[in-house]
């Protein structure tokens, strides 16, 4: 393609696009640059024309971009991949859009014909850092208990079978607490579901007062929530239970005003070298917490 082949019309057109539009020669220079033209998305990139990308990007960055360059010039065929780049360390005289870190997707080809005498690539990139915070905040949704606003049942196992691998592999001691308010049913049943709601709302901030940010807390369903702990001795976490059930007998639950007492049973299971996957130590959590409904209620269990 020669110079004068990309006419006025065609430099028209390529401005009235939204993304930007590049010719990147095989040695990094920006041959053309087009489009690009919404700054709700992009900075106004024009200066870049003729200038190589190693005087204006970090050169992590400029080692990833050109060795997709390069891959793409071996091939023939439309080469696309997603990256991120921090847009306010691009050397451009007036950085005028979004800003900060934005997420792209590149949809490269190799030009068939040397370009202003270069072998090259031409690049269409989009910003697709609004879809990839969708997806982000999807994927939070998807492992979100949405009353309690803890973790769910899927979470919570994903988590702990990484925890398995890592005292496989490191020894490290590994608890999971499963606890049960008692007689939920009947705060149901005496004070509406919307009280028991509350209930449920109120014994997770509470659990995650006694047990901090690096251990999971989830709700297991229903009535039901699950705790597994790392790094712990088996008489460390019984006192961090013992807490937990005597801060929900103390505290005041209270729903239009009318105070509901709840008590909550807690099972625990310490993770042994036979455990080869998650179901025997949950397993073993349950039989605990099933007798200690059995014998009386409010009250922990542990079973090794």
């Amino acid at each position: 393609m020669k110079e004068d082949d990309l006419s006025e019309l065609s430099i028209s057109l390529f401005n009235m696009i939204p993304d930007p539009f590049l010719v990147v020669s095989e040695d990094g220079i920006y041959l053309e640059v087009l489009g690009g033209t919404e700054r709700t998305l992009y900075d106004d990139a024009s200066s870049l024309k003729n200038r190589n990308i190693h005087d204006f990007l970090d050169p992590e960055f400029v080692s990833f971009f050109m060795g997709k360059v390069t891959q793409t010039l071996q091939g023939t065929t439309l080469n696309c991949f997603e990256y991120q780049l921090q847009t306010d360390r691009v050397d451009i005289p007036e950085q005028n859009g979004p800003g900060g870190l934005q997420w792209f997707e590149a949809r490269m080809y190799p030009m068939k014909k040397p370009y202003k005498g270069h072998r090259a690539v031409s690049v269409l990139l989009i910003n697709i850092s609004e879809r990839k915070m969708l997806h982000q905040r999807l994927n939070e949704l998807s492992y979100l208990d949405p009353l309690t606003a803890i973790a769910n049942r899927r979470f919570f196992l994903e988590r702990v079978t990484e925890e398995l691998q890592c005292f496989l592999i490191n020894q490290v001691p590994v608890h999971v607490l499963l606890c049960d308010i008692d007689h939920f049913k009947f705060i149901n049943d005496n004070f509406g579901h919307l009280a028991g709601d509350q209930v449920l709302k109120d014994f997770a901030l509470i659990a995650k007062e006694i047990f901090d940010l690096s251990h999971t807390l989830a709700r297991f369903g229903g009535d039901e929530f699950v705790i597994s702990v790392v790094g712990l001795r088996t008489d460390q976490i019984l006192q961090k239970c013992e807490a937990l059930r005597l801060a929900v007998q103390n505290h005041q639950f209270l729903y239009e005003n009318k105070r509901i007492y709840v008590h909550v049973c807690i099972g625990v299971s310490e993770i042994t070298m036979y455990d080869t996957d998650i179901s025997k130590l949950i397993g073993r959590a349950d039989k605990a917490l099933y007798q200690a409904k059995e014998t009386g209620r409010n009250k922990v269990v542990f079973l090794q």
